[in-house]
């Protein structure tokens, strides 16, 4: 009998970001000159800052390369204390742990505070929502998330939340992400504070604060964390990733309440030992430099011109399309709906997102995700954080495919 594949690792679901990529990397490799609107990183239109990299070397010049603790590198953790202070949240070292990744991060608080032999056991999560939070409660219980889908702004419905934490008693962590991965929605304070005065009322449910983009807020809009409500049930997750454009240095965090926090370090310990120490100290060093968000604030203004430029061209080149303006992060995800049920030009119907995309990247070489990935069919994810260039060829290239289209 062959060696059995565990059935929860065979429940898990591929990236949708990475098949995307993909695909676009074959396209390169075959000498298609691919406009790529896919993956949500900004290196190399917009790099990692030349501090990290200096401090990165100047770590490994002084043989900074052996283990450092569960935690994390102290000189990283003390930073990473302080900054988040700037944010208006206060953490001790003991609250912090440093992870190989923001998606790790994700992995290690599920591992935390998940457990398939309990009746709090299932994650919920709100939609359209981030690849991840589909597949790491699986892959940890077994159960896939209970999905509770947002309103025509992208924004969960407080009294839905209410309703369903009172009818179900699996809950055992509500996911929210702000801002957000894919519609870059931003849940400002006021929902925040509704949310709260839902999840004060469940004190065994956890709350897991994906805050990644937290740095990256357009519009004068704020920084809000539901943290600062609710101190004693929210982990929060953020990182390099895309802070400050550091997607492949893998550096992420948890800021959480010290008894478990406790608990997801030795989870850290044993399952990853530590983050590569070179790359620890190049954040260190990034955060005490940067205590006025001046690096950080300038990546910010170059993703807003780049947003505004996206969106300029888009409402020109798609003007049947709905979409609401984010105001954080670096994705538009536009209603395609109106472009759905039309005729390629071979006479195929486009019956839905996923050939709507496939559509646009097989006739004119760009590449987009569709909403489906993200549980929210009709709908297509761009990713700014490209050059204005590649932009404006992106959004006449998409204006040609859409073109092609017949009723």
């Amino acid at each position: 009998m062959p060696v059995c594949i565990s059935p929860w690792a065979r429940q898990l679901k591929s990236s949708p970001t990475l098949e995307v990529k993909a695909v676009a990397d074959r396209l390169r490799a075959d000498g298609v000159p691919v406009l790529d609107l896919g993956i949500g990183e900004m290196n190399p239109e917009i790099p990692v800052p030349s501090l990290i990299k200096q401090a990165m070397v100047d770590a490994l010049d002084s043989d900074a390369t052996h283990y450092s603790g569960e935690r994390g590198d102290p000189e990283l953790v003390s930073a990473i204390s302080e900054d988040l202070a700037r944010f208006g949240l206060s953490y001790s070292d003991q609250q912090i742990v440093v992870c190989p990744g923001p998606k790790d991060a994700i992995f290690k608080v599920a591992l935390t505070i998940l457990n398939s032999t309990v009746r709090r056991r299932r994650l919920l999560m709100f939609t359209p929502g981030y690849e991840s939070f589909e597949n790491i409660p699986v892959l940890v219980t077994g159960d896939p998330p209970i999905v509770l889908p947002t309103d025509s702004n992208f924004l969960p419905d407080p009294s839905k939340l209410d309703e369903l934490l009172k009818t179900n008693d699996t809950i055992a962590a509500v996911v929210l992400n702000s801002p957000n991965n894919p519609t870059g929605a931003v849940y400002k304070k006021p929902l925040l504070r509704d949310l709260a005065a839902v999840l004060s009322q469940h004190k065994d449910v956890a709350v897991i604060s994906d805050e990644v983009y937290r740095t990256i807020y357009y519009d004068d809009v704020e920084y809000a964390s539901i943290a600062s409500l609710l101190p004693e049930q929210t982990f929060i997750v953020s990182g390099m990733s895309k802070e400050v454009s550091g997607t492949g240095l893998r550096l992420g965090f948890v800021a959480g309440p010290k008894k478990h926090i406790g608990t997801l370090a030795v989870v850290e310990g044993n399952a990853s030992s530590c983050v590569n120490l070179p790359t620890q100290r190049g954040y260190a060093r990034f955060l005490r430099a940067d205590g006025d968000f001046t690096e950080r604030h300038s990546i910010r203004d170059q993703l807003c011109v780049r947003r505004d430029h996206l969106l300029s061209r888009f409402a020109e080149v798609a003007p049947r399309a709905k979409w609401n303006r984010p105001q954080g992060a670096f994705y538009f995800f536009p209603d395609m709906t109106a472009y759905i049920g039309q005729q390629d030009a071979d006479g195929h119907v486009i019956e839905n997102d996923l050939d709507l995309s496939r559509h646009i990247l097989e006739t004119r070489h760009v590449v987009t995700i569709p909403g489906t990935l993200f549980q929210r069919p009709g709908h297509i994810r761009f990713a700014f954080a490209q050059s204005i260039e590649t932009i404006d060829r992106a959004m006449e290239h998409l204006g040609e495919a859409l073109a092609l289209l017949r009723p």
